[in-house]
């Protein structure tokens, strides 16, 4: 951490033993005090303004940065992603996901606890092919819906920025299958995901990455996993006071020839923009698939707020 530096040091006087008359130096001083509150006036409003990192939707990439302690953060939005794939059930079609909210509660400054979760996912379906499972299709055989699965996640600073050190933590993540497959969206198996964070600013540049381990259940065979290579590199820089321009590419990575159903790499880039306005930071993002699994395009919106938790001293 930074030591305080005084804002204004007088210098040194160059009269060597001739001593300056009283009412000059009180006028000095009378100086050196309005400029002193003028440059606490000003790092006060900079430091009031300045956007937080704490929380990045829209981006997916973990950022290692904590919410300050005795703060939590809660986020509400929507996805639209067009071409999504289901290979367990043989689904094909535009995903629409309502009610994608996160609820994030800070540790002491030092953690962070996460629950994310979709109320509604529905899928307008374009092809419905052979597959392992077959799912139970509404509107004559054109849409399915269901609930998305949660997250219950969790993340760690184990350093902070410095200098040119970069701040470093790690993240664990465990897949609740909530979503079921008898409608085709969900993989009724549990999944882990955990690995280490890292962040470095370079001037007003933010940038953030993950590297990890997935582990993920087979839906198929019983007692069978594919573990994959988690990957996510992030950037946000503020374009004003107010806006932030956020970017990102994030996915995972199967390890085996030919991966099981379900588990196929999977990557995404997105690019979008942080806006603080009303007390809230509305986000919205334009998505593009990298990987053959991966949705094709989509777009998505969310606003996120901050408020003190139950841990905070306040209460």
């Amino acid at each position: 951490m930074k030591q305080d530096v005084p804002l204004f040091t007088p210098p040194t006087s160059r009269l060597g033993r001739l001593n300056p008359s009283p009412s000059r130096c009180q006028a000095v001083r009378l100086v050196f005090c309005s400029l002193r509150r003028l440059c606490f006036t000003v790092l006060a409003l900079a430091v009031y303004t300045l956007p937080s990192h704490a929380q990045q939707r829209p981006l997916q990439t973990e950022d290692p940065t904590i919410l300050k302690s005795g703060r939590a953060s809660v986020e509400f939005g929507f996805d639209f992603l067009q071409d999504a794939k289901f290979p367990v059930s043989g689904l094909r079609g535009d995903q629409t996901g309502l009610g994608v909210m996160g609820l994030h509660i800070s540790l002491a400054g030092v953690a962070e606890v996460q629950m994310d979760w979709t109320a509604h996912n529905l899928l307008s379906v374009t092809e419905a092919t052979p597959a392992p499972v077959r799912p139970h299709l509404s509107s004559g055989g054109t849409a399915t819906s269901d609930y998305g699965d949660l997250f219950l996640s969790s993340k760690i600073r184990m350093l902070r920025e410095a200098g040119p050190k970069p701040s470093f933590g790690f993240f664990t993540s465990v897949q609740v299958p909530n979503a079921s497959t008898a409608k085709g969206l969900g993989l009724n198996a549990t999944q882990y995901r955990g690995g280490i964070l890292v962040g470095k600013h370079f001037g007003e540049l933010h940038v953030f990455g993950n590297l990890g381990l997935g582990i993920l259940a087979n839906p198929i065979l019983a007692g069978v996993q594919n573990d994959v290579m988690l990957y996510g590199l992030a950037g946000i820089y503020p374009l004003t006071s107010k806006v932030n321009l956020a970017g990102e590419v994030f996915g995972h990575r199967n390890s085996r020839h030919q991966a099981p159903l379900g588990t196929e790499s999977l990557s995404q880039f997105r690019m979008g923009l942080q806006i603080h306005a009303g007390g809230l930071r509305w986000d919205v993002a334009a998505v593009a698939g990298l990987a053959h699994h991966s949705p094709k395009s989509g777009i998505v919106f969310g606003l996120t707020k901050q408020f003190d938790s139950f841990l905070s001293p306040r209460h």
